[in-house]
């Protein structure tokens, strides 16, 4: 899920949730396919997983937020 997002690849990260992916899997860096989406402006995909319920308040290693990313 985090490289699809990672690569704003949409229909892959919604056909993945389909199919019960970990949406709050941790990658590197502590970090979540919300925080990578945000990060690479992916906001689609960044709106697909906060409407199937990804953390929005989850914390990376740098005690950064999607939130954080998102607003650059």
């Amino acid at each position: 899920l985090s490289l699809t997002g990672r690569n704003g690849h949409l229909e892959v990260v919604k056909v993945l949730l389909d199919k019960g992916a970990t949406i709050n899997v941790v990658a590197g860096c502590n970090r979540t396919p919300l925080h990578i989406a945000a990060k690479l402006g992916h906001f689609e995909v960044v709106q697909v997983l906060l409407n199937k319920g990804a953390l929005i308040d989850a914390i990376a290693h740098d005690n950064s937020s999607a939130l954080h990313f998102a607003a650059g």
